[in-house]
């Protein structure tokens, strides 16, 4: 999806007018963040956007004789460890994967020329396209696909991805078999990891496929033995890297033109607006925030008034007010883009204070001493107890707070009894591990093919307030042998209230006016459209 924000440059210091081929609401991030460059200093390398004041349509591209990118060096150039969003646009040029995932989450062939799935689901088999080339000369072969596979499993980015794949198997130099514990309708949508030489994991910039080597840390240049017939993203001879450390430094080097192209968290707690002229590119990504629960929690154990809550959460008002439009709400824990995203099951389980009334009563809540606040009988204490309990949030996210603030301000208007408790990322861990809250307002990203087994299967990553549940991790595998089967499981999240999802994030792609078309068209990759990459 594109937004394209750009300033008339003639009038950038009388007015700092905006214009573009579609205007972007900014203002809320003014108020968001007062302080301006004051606290862009302290901050990750993030930035966003300044607020629009005037729209004027205006055509005007910029014809660059250089392209650069940012590069944080106190976060390296590894792509299986790296978690800076500037230096994994640098990614885009060095490397390539078996398959990208496009922004409606389908898998498209980029180091993979095809592939298949044997009959019973667990074997999938891919085939490679031939005359690719290692930025070292070497030739890619199906051993170095298993080494990068191999090698990606529990790194900082790629964690536990791949932990249904038993085995990757080279069947002969062309030829990969990876086989899974349970069947996979589309595993190739886990295989968009950037395949590396072999034998070269520990080295800082391992050799990749893409159009541009690693030179230095200061500039990239031009592979002239890329495979790929048709143009990269962008094409120079070389793409400059400019260190920086603070957002601030990315916003001034931005609008000098020494850095043409920037992918940022637009709800970070970091803030620098671009003055010059721009064009602005919404970018999807599978990270989800969402409600939990503690089902052991004396009030949210009763999956009825968990089930409610779902109907209280105004996502639409969170997505426009808290986020800017940079979120895409979710009622159900997958993105709308996706063929998994049944409308009208989330049509269901939407915003309606009529079915949040209809919801509590069918689970005997009601206020029963006539205080304002919410009772919930419960059998096993033979008497009734305020719908109360403590929201847990980590305080390292500024959006994370506001849109938990705005969910607990809004149940308690409807007679909750709840507190938020905003706490240090450690301490948010252990509070977690420990069971120790009744709710929480969490953030994961979750894989391309949203398995939620890390939620409900037994010793899962995300299995906080004893959600491990065995139906539920028995309809995960189902939706994984048949992506149709997320019906069924979708279902059940929903009436029984495990998770309460709220919305999928979206980053933002800054370029140069007219350096780059249509970036932002895949999840963690920035290449050229679908349709010119090479059979």
């Amino acid at each position: 999806m594109r937004r394209t924000l750009c300033v008339l440059l003639a009038l950038t210091l009388l007015l700092f007018t905006l214009s573009g081929c579609a205007k972007v609401d900014m203002s809320w991030f003014t108020d968001k963040f007062k302080s301006g460059d004051a606290q862009t200093d302290a901050a990750p390398a993030e930035t966003t956007p300044q607020q629009e004041t005037t729209a004027v349509t205006t055509e005007v591209f910029t014809e660059l004789e250089s392209f650069g990118l940012a590069y944080q060096p106190d976060y390296g150039l590894h792509p299986y460890n790296c978690e800076s969003l500037n230096n994994r646009v640098i990614f885009s040029f060095l490397y390539e994967p078996l398959f990208a995932v496009t922004q409606e989450l389908d898998a498209v062939p980029i180091l993979a020329k095809d592939y298949s799935v044997s009959d019973d689901g667990t074997a999938t088999t891919i085939t490679l396209q031939s005359g690719v080339r290692f930025h070292t000369g070497a030739p890619l072969t199906a051993d170095d696909v298993v080494y990068s596979l191999e090698s990606s499993r529990g790194t900082a980015y790629y964690g536990s991805r791949l932990r249904d794949v038993t085995a990757i198997e080279a069947l002969d130099a062309q030829t990969v078999v990876l086989t899974t514990t349970v069947a996979y309708d589309e595993l190739p949508l886990l295989l968009d990891i950037p395949i590396i030489q072999k034998d070269t994991m520990e080295q800082d910039v391992p050799p990749g496929t893409g159009p541009y080597k690693f030179e230095s840390t200061e500039h990239l240049v031009r592979n002239t033995d890329w495979w790929q017939d048709s143009a990269p993203l962008v094409d120079y001879d070389e793409i400059t890297l400019t260190s920086v450390s603070t957002t601030a430094e990315i916003r001034d080097n931005f609008e000098y033109e020494n850095i043409n192209m920037v992918l940022t968290d637009p709800n970070s707690a970091a803030y620098a607006g671009f003055h010059n002229d721009y064009e602005l590119w919404e970018d999807g990504t599978c990270i989800l925030q969402y409600i939990g629960y503690n089902i052991g929690s004396r009030v949210f154990s009763n999956y009825g008034l968990r089930s409610a809550i779902t109907y209280a959460i105004d996502r639409d008002t969170i997505v426009s007010d808290l986020m800017g439009g940079f979120a895409a709400a979710a009622t159900l824990p997958c993105q709308p883009n996706s063929k998994l995203y049944d409308a009208k099951l989330a049509l269901k389980y939407s915003y309606s204070m009529e079915n949040f009334y209809r919801q509590l009563e069918s689970a005997s809540v009601e206020d029963m001493d006539h205080d304002g606040r919410l009772d919930l009988y419960v059998p096993s204490l033979g008497y009734a107890v305020p719908v109360s309990g403590t929201m847990l949030v980590c305080a390292s996210s500024y959006q994370r707070v506001q849109a938990a603030t705005k969910i607990v301000q809004d149940l308690n208007a409807l007679g909750f009894d709840l507190t938020l408790k905003s706490v240090d990322y450690e301490e948010y861990l252990t509070l977690l591990r420990a069971g120790n809250f009744d709710l929480y307002y969490g953030e994961v990203r979750l894989s391309p093919n949203f398995d939620l087994s890390p939620f409900f299967q037994s010793g899962g990553s995300l299995t906080y307030g004893s959600l491990a549940d065995s139906t539920m991790q028995s309809l995960c595998n189902r939706m994984l042998v048949n992506s149709g089967n997320s019906y069924n499981l979708y279902q059940r999240l929903c009436d029984r209230g495990y998770l309460t999802p709220v919305m999928f994030k979206n980053y933002a792609v800054y370029t140069t006016r007219g350096s780059v078309t249509e970036p932002a068209r895949y999840i963690d990759w920035l290449f050229p459209a679908p349709e010119t990459v090479s059979d």
